[in-house]
């Protein structure tokens, strides 16, 4: 009688696992969450009021004044992006590669999923732009001045005060994939600056230059030019309604399924407070 084949082979697996090389984003430190309250408790949609402007009149105390009918916008904030993964790790798969696989790819599902939302809050911002640069052919000559018209666009729409600042206290971002980073890098500015420019290093940002705080991204799309995104964080408003990762046994296989739900949604609230252009490289 033959014997049967070992079908099950123990081998040994590495416990140090190779980084898996992902884009990155930071388009969700560049918006605000000031309904995502009220999208969790009460429901999906946010009907979000738009103050009208108020007219101020030359005062005759030989005229009766005359009052302004109040006038406003209504704004919609939908949660409806809806995202989700599941995936099966083994018990064999666990204890051959003792490291703990579960973690790991939960880590990995969930930079996927900021990902996907940095994408899109890029995307709708960039739509929702009403301050418009145009296209430009950026060089380390001109990257200053063309961003000193950008900033001076988000000045003009008073979307910053005159310290430069956004409503709320911070600088405009301004969100730049690596290579226009490098040509700033090499800009007169970024290498000679001085007291009277603006400093190199910065917390919280790569640089601050042109009087933006400067973001780095490689989630910017290149559609024929860069599509560069600046402004403040009343620009974007975006809401999560539901983020859940769970994990429960498999009844069918010795093994775990780790699945996860994001809802959410965004709008571009305060296009006046954004500013965009798309950046091509010689």
């Amino acid at each position: 009688m033959a014997m049967a084949t070992n079908v099950f082979k123990p081998e040994i697996w590495s416990k140090v696992l190779l980084r898996d090389i992902m884009n990155y984003g930071v388009m969700l430190d560049c918006v605000n969450r000031n309904y995502e309250g009220e999208i969790k408790n009460q429901g999906d949609t946010v009907h979000i009021q738009k103050v009208g402007d108020i007219t101020i009149n030359t005062h005759d105390e030989t005229q009766p004044m005359v009052h302004q009918n109040l006038s406003g916008t209504t704004q919609i904030l939908k949660v409806d992006q809806a995202k989700d993964f599941m995936f099966l790790v083994s018990d064999i798969d666990k204890v051959q590669s003792n490291v703990e696989l579960m973690t790991k790819y939960t880590n990995k599902a969930k930079k996927n999923i900021v990902n996907v939302k940095d994408a899109y809050l890029h995307t709708l911002g960039f739509a929702g732009a009403k301050n418009d640069a145009g296209t430009i052919a950026v060089t380390a000559e001109n990257i200053y001045g063309t961003l000193v018209d950008m900033f001076a666009q988000l000045s003009r729409a008073n979307a910053i005060d005159a310290n430069g600042k956004g409503e709320d206290g911070k600088r405009p971002f301004l969100v730049l994939p690596p290579e226009i980073i490098a040509i700033i890098r090499k800009s007169p500015e970024a290498t000679h600056a001085t007291n009277a420019g603006d400093d190199v290093v910065r917390k919280g940002a790569i640089m601050t230059y042109a009087g933006f705080d400067i973001k780095q991204s490689t989630n910017v799309a290149n559609d024929g030019g860069y599509a560069i995104l600046g402004g403040t964080t009343e620009g974007i408003t975006y809401a999560e309604q539901i983020t859940k990762v769970e994990s429960l046994k498999d009844k069918d296989y010795f093994g775990d399924f780790v699945r996860g739900l994001y809802l959410y949604g965004a709008l571009a609230a305060q296009g006046e407070c954004l500013v965009k252009a798309k950046f091509t490289v010689a």
